[in-house]
C-alpha cells in the first residue's frame, strides 16, 4: 500500500494534525467591541453587530482558501459569536429552545427569534 512505501508520512501526519485549528478564537479587541454593541442596543446595533462579526471572521479566516470550507466555518464562527454576545433576555430563550431542539445553532435561526415579534 502507499502508505507502507512512504512510512516517513506517517510521522508527518501525525506531527501535521496537532498543528490543525478548526476552531479559532475570536480577538479580544474584536469581541469587546461586539459585547458593547451588544450590550447598547442589540436591535438597533444588529446590522452593524452581523457586519462587524463577518469582518472579524473575514480576517481570522484569510489564511484559508476560498471554497466551502471557508464559507462554513465564518458561518459557524458567526453563528457562535452571536450567542456569545446576545442580551440574557435572548439568550436564555435561544438557549431553551436549542436544548429542546426547536432551532438550531444556526445564525439565521438565532437572528429570527431574536427579531421576530409575534402576531396578536
Amino acid at each position: 500500500a502507499f502508505m507502507e512505501e512512504n512510512a516517513g508520512l506517517r510521522g508527518l501526519i501525525d506531527t501535521g494534525k496537532g498543528n490543525l485549528q478548526w476552531e479559532r478564537d475570536i480577538p479580544p479587541a474584536s469581541l469587546a467591541n461586539l459585547e458593547s454593541l451588544a450590550a447598547k442596543d442589540f436591535k438597533g446595533n444588529l446590522g452593524k453587530i452581523i457586519h462587524d462579526i463577518y469582518q472579524t471572521a473575514h480576517v481570522m479566516f484569510g489564511d484559508m482558501p476560498q471554497g466551502d470550507h471557508k464559507k462554513r466555518a465564518k458561518y459557524r464562527f458567526a453563528s457562535k459569536t452571536i450567542m456569545r454576545i446576545l442580551p440574557t433576555v435572548h439568550k436564555t430563550e435561544i438557549e431553551k429552545l436549542i436544548e429542546g431542539k426547536k432551532i438550531t445553532m444556526d445564525l439565521y435561526e438565532i437572528l429570527g427569534k431574536c427579531t421576530w415579534v409575534e402576531p396578536k
